[in-house]
């Protein structure tokens, strides 16, 4: 597989404002990149020092200069190039008095871009983002091929670029808050999987959002590929706007140029790869999400010899699905990563047994009446946990859902789930909703999940 053309790119002298040291370590791998290439970097954080010390730590011996609390954003204006870590919206007043001073704002990625040796297959969409990508990866490293891993579900972009050789392969899962910051971002592969309504509370509207997901493609030419949900509407509709070669992807038709589900097989430009009940991920969503990873495999120069075997033993990823334990005849599953109602539906549709759902949290959107729907049509009980339960709870009373509880935090909402659970029931925790009401990322909600399961088997006696 060819790579992008060069992007001949010097730091040497330049001067470089990071924004964000942040707890995911996108600020402090900038910082740590373009100070080895000769920049001289500043990184500003509103925190105080205090609150930074791992992080500021983890840059010592190194020439960047840290600027925390009330110094933060010293000088910004006079910067060459600016740039603010995912979480930092683009917007603030630093960042804009610093743009309409002439300073270049742009995104880690875009900088991973510039500096890479190697193609770069990104992987973007509202739900299955985290697990597509892990499963090229995987497919990738079965076939024989170099690759390296990482973006939002790892370690940054821009370290993994700075480090691959020419002949490895870049898989990286991207953002909207990532690609937000992208002017020529250029992926070799592109995969879209699905677009729905999220993060709104920072896009504001759903134009917006559209917007940011459209440059993951917007700039790549005829020689490269864009993986596209056919079934997704949404998705489907910003094909239009790329000059790459696209490769559908489907569950409901046959696409010949792309992949699909065809009697039982999923199928690669026609070619059976591995037949459905090979596939040990759950849910019709993780279908898709396989088609699309063996899309982008294939697409990636993969041959796809091996790739059945990879599917059939690829168990996904923490939080995702994660059947925790059984306990009385109950499975708990921990679906923490499921933030947005459309990801909690698809959590819901992938069992058949009866469902008790833990749901809520710090709502990113306003309408859960599509999750309400689906657990009504499921006969699902609900325990709603954090700012959103009463919202929930709303929707679920007009959709006609029987049994629904609000629980004061999760431990309260496990206990109450598994009072109404009975053996061969499901307790999932699909919140459909983000952590920060209550916790500090959706990973640490989790693992508290799954650390209450541990003292229930504990109490009960189960290794």
């Amino acid at each position: 597989m060819s790579k992008s053309p060069a992007k001949a790119h010097s730091f040497a002298g330049k001067r470089v404002h990071v924004i964000g040291l942040g707890r995911y370590g996108t600020g402090r791998e900038v910082a740590r990149v373009l100070a080895s290439r000769g920049a001289s970097v500043t990184v500003s954080d509103v925190k105080p020092a205090a609150e930074l010390s791992s992080e500021i730590q983890a840059l010592q011996g190194t020439d960047v200069v840290i600027e925390t609390g009330a110094d933060a954003y010293r000088e910004i204006e006079e910067a060459d190039l600016a740039v603010p870590s995912p979480g930092v919206p683009l917007d603030i007043p630093p960042l804009l008095r610093a743009a309409q001073r002439g300073v270049r704002v742009v995104g880690e990625i875009e900088i991973a871009w510039w500096i890479s040796k190697c193609p770069i297959i990104a992987v973007s969409g509202t739900k299955g983002k985290s697990t597509t990508t892990a499963l090229i990866g995987e497919i990738l490293k079965d076939e024989g091929k170099t690759v390296l891993v990482g973006g939002n579900i790892g370690r940054p972009l821009i370290g993994l670029a700075d480090q691959a050789p020419t002949d490895a392969l870049l898989v990286t899962e991207v953002s909207s808050f990532q690609l937000e910051a992208t002017h020529h971002f250029r992926p070799k592969v592109a995969v879209l999987l699905n677009l729905s309504p999220d993060h709104l509370d920072r896009h504001r509207t759903m134009a917006d959002y559209r917007r940011a997901k459209s440059k993951l493609l917007a700039n790549q030419h005829p020689d490269d590929v864009v993986v596209i949900n056919r079934d997704d509407p949404e998705a489907w509709g910003l094909a239009e706007l790329t000059a790459a070669t696209v490769m559908p992807f489907s569950l409901s038709q046959a696409v010949p140029e792309g992949a699909d589900l065809t009697d039982g097989w999923l199928r690669v430009r026609g070619r059976p790869v591995c037949r459905e009940g090979q596939v040990r991920l759950r849910g019709k969503h993780n279908r898709s999400n396989v088609l699309a990873a063996l899309a982008a495999a294939q697409a990636a120069g993969a041959g796809l010899d091996v790739a059945a075997r990879t599917v059939e033993h690829f168990e996904g990823l923490e939080h995702r699905l994660e059947v925790v334990d059984v306990i009385d005849g109950v499975t708990f599953v921990n679906d923490s990563q499921a933030t947005t109602p459309e990801a909690a539906v698809a959590a819901l549709e992938a069992f058949s047994k009866h469902v008790v759902l833990i749901a809520g949290g710090r709502p990113k959107v306003r309408d859960f009446g599509a999750l309400a729907k689906a657990a009504a049509n499921r006969g699902a009980d609900l325990v709603l946990i954090g700012e959103a339960a009463e919202m929930i709870a709303e929707a679920a009373r007009e959709a006609g859902v029987a049994n629904i509880h609000v629980a004061v935090d999760l431990a309260d909402a496990v206990a109450r789930a598994y009072e109404r659970a009975r053996p061969g029931d499901v307790v999932l925790l699909s919140p459909a909703c983000a952590s920060f009401d209550m916790f500090e990322s959706m990973a640490e909600r989790g693992r508290t999940f799954k650390s209450l399961m541990a003292e229930m088997a504990a109490n009960k006696g189960i290794d």
